[in-house]
């Protein structure tokens, strides 16, 4: 354990080095109008976006999470997280273009939802839009928690609570545009924390060192991590766990307004493409496959486990920082990475509620005749009691395991994509049967999940049922009836707020 003073003093100066950037870009580009606010203007070069989507997908999980996937299911676990994770992301660079395309003043998700499917099952994806933003940006906090309550003793509540207070601090006051500058900074921190550490575990251990530990760990019974698939591409438990990646993760992208609004942020549709590509297939994909390979198999290698050298096995990534560069250097560089893969991603979720509530919520429901300054003072607002939700929740799920929590957010927020895939590329789906897909998917993914005993299996059959059964609804009830929606009809919307030109 590193002197906690240390921690505050992390936790200080990026306060001030975070929201010290958001000032300055506030004042360097002010913002003219709701549009400014929430998708920065529309201005966005490819570069930024690309930075600002890579670490936005890199959550704590990420790196703990892979980690504790290589754990679990050996050199198919980081693998199987990495593709997993990055499916859903080639279904929603096709569906952001289409709906540039398609509704080209477009803001949010859910403005297309409402005149796709009618205001009440827009008001459900809303709920569902700010369920995953609060979810992910909770799980944040709880990351950041444990890596600074582990590592330099800070009470695990303000190790939580204060990191979600800084982000709530910096998007408040700057916006989309503050999250993304802001997001590049920590792209280099994180960047060269990786490149710097994974050839020093590598050099420390050797690649034969780690093959022959699991060796071990897949031949010897005795051994505390015994697997025998530990060294096997092809497990059956990590081609679940992947299968169950890409279910848990097609929510949270698709229902995740922040990379809605950094698409749409983003100058054209071709830097948009390039972006996207970069961000996630060639900057984000190589991290949970390090982490899971490097961080969670060279624990495994080392005999170490589950109550033999580490409490739990979230612990395997900064159990290794500690082991190749000793405890202070390691717990540093480690808090380092997590904090900033914390804040990245908090702030994309806290951005894209901030989108939500300003456009579609309070000139709707609160104030018909409001102008575009009062909703954005509603959004600033709002955005602080989110902040505040969110830290609350943190602090309150102390001790909860990163990666099952992530498996079971799948079945919540899964069970709506089908119905929101169909209504964007498909005329014939009608509302009644949108809503009945939801439900039903999420009714037997739930059920699954609580009455199936075997524990190895539950959380498989309960994410599927939550991704498929819609999708089998869906079809049938589409093809059943004789509804047909007019796509036209998007072209010529036009939302209560200044849009500037858009280019594609």
């Amino acid at each position: 354990m590193v002197n906690s003073l240390l921690g505050y003093l992390i936790l200080a100066v990026f306060a001030v080095v975070f929201i010290g950037i958001s000032s300055i870009v506030s004042k360097r580009f002010p913002i003219e109008g709701v549009d400014d606010f929430v998708v920065a203007g529309r201005t966005v070069p490819y570069a930024l976006i690309a930075a600002s989507v890579m670490v936005s997908w890199v959550w704590t999980t990420t790196i703990m999470g892979a980690a504790e996937a290589g754990m679990w299911y050996g050199v198919s676990g980081g693998f199987n997280y990495s593709w997993g994770a990055c499916v859903p992301f080639f279904i929603f660079i096709p569906l952001v273009l289409h709906l540039r395309k398609t509704m080209p003043k477009a803001t949010t998700f859910t403005e297309f939802v409402e005149h796709r499917y009618g205001k009440v099952i827009s008001r459900i994806f809303f709920v569902f839009g700010i369920g995953v933003v609060l979810y992910v940006f909770t799980e944040q906090g709880v990351g950041i928690g444990i890596a600074f309550s582990s590592i330099f003793g800070i009470p695990y509540a303000l190790g939580a609570f204060i990191p979600v207070a800084i982000v709530t601090a910096y998007i408040t006051r700057a916006g989309l545009r503050g999250s993304i500058f802001n997001d590049v900074i920590q792209f280099f921190i994180i960047a060269v924390i990786l490149i710097v550490t994974i050839p020093l575990i590598l050099r420390t251990l050797g690649i034969e060192g780690i093959y022959n530990g699991l060796l071990d760990v897949a031949n010897n019974p005795d051994n505390v991590n015994y697997n025998p698939e530990a060294l096997s591409m092809t497990s059956a438990a990590g081609l679940r766990y992947g299968i169950t990646a890409t279910v848990v993760a097609m929510g949270q992208v698709l229902f995740d307004q922040g990379y809605y609004s950094k698409a749409i942020a983003t100058v054209s549709s071709k830097a948009l493409l390039r972006a996207y590509l970069i961000g996630t297939l060639f900057a984000w994909a190589p991290i949970p496959i390090i982490s899971g390979n490097v961080f969670g198999c060279s624990v495994l290698a080392l005999g170490v486990g589950e109550g033999a050298g580490i409490s739990l096995t979230s612990e395997a990534a900064p159990y290794m920082l500690d082991f190749v560069y000793g405890t202070g250097m390691g717990s540093i560089m480690f808090v380092l990475m997590i904090f900033m893969a914390g804040m990245t991603t908090g702030g994309n979720c806290l951005a894209g509620a901030q989108a939500l509530f300003t456009v579609d919520f309070y000139k709707k429901y609160i104030n018909k005749t409001a102008n575009e300054k009062q909703q954005m003072s509603f959004g600033r607002k709002i955005t602080v009691i989110l902040g505040l939700v969110v830290g609350t929740a943190a602090v309150l799920l102390k001790g909860v395991s990163l990666l099952r929590l992530d498996i079971f957010s799948g079945i919540l927020f899964a069970a709506p994509t089908s119905a929101f895939l169909a209504g964007m590329f498909w005329k014939k789906t009608p509302p009644a049967v949108a809503v009945l897909s939801m439900f039903l998917g999420l009714g037997a993914g739930l059920v699954a999940w609580f009455v199936i005993p075997d524990q190895d299996l539950n959380w498989f059959v309960g994410n599927m049922l939550a991704l498929f059964l819609p999708a089998v609804v869906v079809v049938v009830g589409s093809f059943l009836t004789k509804y047909e929606f007019d796509f036209n009809i998007l072209k010529n919307y036009s939302p209560d707020h200044k849009v500037k030109s858009v280019k594609e």
